[in-house]
């Protein structure tokens, strides 16, 4: 026969272990970055032009460039992609431009005087421009591009 005594210590002991893996779950958190190394995102405020790119390390030290396609008005394009000025966290120029045949135009977007934020999560620019449509240039302020 069980007392009542050794049910309230198997209560206490179930509350613990419950508390114990409560404790222990947890949901996951953005991993912490630790350089400007990654892959970045960004969307023009009218969402006509997204690009997606990722920055790697140089032997150097500095920062090289790729790109993915870029996405104008919805359909990819290839891309071509170039960085100058790098001296982290100040990013002189960033320009990713349509290079690919099937484009009309050479859209691009040029990010100018960027600067990659403390935890490595946007990289914040002052000034742009981007093409679209035609050749009709527009210019940004205070964009945000953020990693992904």
């Amino acid at each position: 026969m069980i007392k009542i005594h050794d049910l309230y210590r198997m209560k206490r002991i179930v509350v613990a272990c419950l508390l114990m893996l409560a404790l222990g779950c947890s949901k996951d958190k953005d991993p912490a970055f630790s350089s400007a190394e990654g892959k970045w995102k960004y969307t023009t405020p009218d969402g006509k032009i997204a690009v997606t790119f990722e920055l790697t390390k140089t032997s150097t030290g500095g920062l090289t460039i790729s790109s993915q396609p870029i996405m104008i008005d919805g359909v990819a394009f290839e891309s071509a992609s170039q960085i100058d000025g790098v001296s982290l966290p100040n990013i002189a120029t960033i320009r990713i431009n349509a290079n690919d045949k099937k484009a009309v135009y050479n859209y691009y977007l040029t990010f100018k005087n960027g600067v990659v934020n403390n935890d490595f999560t946007k990289i914040e620019v002052p000034d742009g421009t981007y093409t679209f449509p035609g050749l009709t240039v527009k210019t940004l302020k205070t964009v945000v591009i953020e990693r992904q």
